[in-house]
């Protein structure tokens, strides 16, 4: 059994999907890319909800998009990781990873190996790994970074042996952009980019970008007006539906070699709600506890995995942790919504006492963090049944105080 639960991939589905045959869901926002690969869009979502899970499915989708007319070839970059600390320094970075991605595609580093010293006689000094390359470097004075016209010039050859393999451009798919928006050279970041987009005639129509993020990445739109942030399309993920939900636990039924119940099946719908972490989490759980013929009531499970996921929970809730957490406005609504069970904006807001266009703003944020989901355009439900106990109990707690 031990054997089995270490070769789970991912870490236990606990770390972003990196395999297309254990991806489920997004096709629309798959599709969207697909079809339109140079546009700026920003993908918002709460902690554990898919984020960079579907950016990683974004690469694929576009590295197999046949030969569309409009085939981007995708460069991803995290932002988090990497942590430029200037634009100068953010535009080396870009050009270094775009490299490494082609390199990585073709398969040859050798083709490029003029650009890597280029780049490399910029490191300050140390030894540095390329594709499997040792290199020992030596210079402190040099400081790893691009002024825009070395960057421009870079950019476009790039973009011109992408041609010759048929990707008419680049998608540059920035991950934890919120690390971005608390740094002080921020909004020149923006402007940047949104200089590439509006006024550069030979990039503007071969370069798209797409950033993930979540609070930070919303309010940060929405108090300064970041230029690059003002001509995209944002698009918020949200739990998984009942079919693609039924399609994940089917498809990990068939590589633990478990088949499930009906009674159990709906047990995960109803308690997961569509999370994909949670509904991962609860799979592994019932696998195991099938493995080790242990039985437990579905009050006893439930209890369980509630205990296992208190400091998910936690971190959603508390406002004062991170900016994933609800706010007090949202933590009222989701209070009157365990009341209403479905509800529109117009019929919580009242009990709310809160505006219309609030209420929907807190029901956005909540169905990004994939603990409720949203019916149609106007209909909202309770979501993952874990996270409502959770609340429940801690309403409980907080009385006997």
């Amino acid at each position: 059994m031990a054997d089995i639960v270490t070769n789970r991939p991912f870490d236990n589905y606990r770390l972003a999907i990196a395999n297309p045959q254990d991806f489920f869901g997004r096709e629309t926002f798959l599709e969207n890319v697909r079809r339109s690969p140079f546009q700026v869009r920003i993908l918002l979502g709460g902690r554990r909800l898919g984020k960079t899970s579907t950016l990683n499915a974004v690469k694929w989708t576009l590295l197999n998009a046949g030969q569309d007319n409009y085939r981007a070839f995708p460069v991803f970059f995290n932002l988090q990781q990497e942590q430029p600390d200037s634009l100068d320094r953010f535009r080396y970075l870009l050009i270094l990873r775009t490299q490494e991605a082609i390199a990585q595609y073709q398969r040859k580093p050798s083709r490029w190996k003029q650009s890597y010293d280029r780049l490399v006689r910029q490191l300050p000094g140390g030894g540095i790994s390329l594709f499997g390359l040792s290199l020992k470097v030596s210079n402190p004075k040099v400081e790893r970074s691009f002024i825009h016209e070395d960057f421009r010039q870079d950019l476009l050859q790039l973009l011109d042996q992408l041609r010759k393999r048929k990707f008419e451009g680049i998608c540059f798919i920035l991950d934890g952009s919120e690390f971005l928006v608390k740094q002080d050279w921020a909004n020149d970041a923006w402007s940047y980019l949104r200089a590439l987009k509006d006024t550069d005639i030979a990039l503007k129509p071969r370069l798209g970008f797409i950033l993930s993020g979540y609070r930070d990445l919303k309010d940060y739109q929405q108090r300064v007006g970041s230029p690059l942030l003002n001509i995209a399309d944002i698009e918020w993920l949200s739990p998984l539906t009942e079919t693609e939900t039924r399609s994940l636990i089917s498809h990990r039924s068939q590589k633990e070699r478990i088949s499930l119940t009906t009674p159990e099946i709906k047990d995960i719908i109803e308690w997961a709600g569509g999370h994909p972490y949670l509904t991962q989490q609860m799979l592994n759980i019932m696998f195991d506890d099938r493995r080790r013929g242990k039985v437990r009531s579905p009050d006893s499970l439930s209890q369980y995995l509630i205990r296992q996921h208190d400091r998910d929970f936690a971190g959603w809730w508390d406002e004062n942790q991170r900016s994933y957490c609800f706010s007090k406005l949202e933590q009222t609504v989701y209070q009157i919504m365990l009341q209403q069970r479905e509800a529109t904006a117009e019929t919580l807001a009242p009990a709310a006492q809160l505006s219309v266009g609030t209420v929907a703003d807190a029901l956005e944020v909540m169905v990004g963090t994939g603990v409720i989901q949203q019916l149609d355009e106007q209909r909202y439900k309770l979501g993952a049944k874990l996270f409502e106990n959770w609340v429940k109990r801690q309403k409980i707690d907080s009385q006997r105080r």
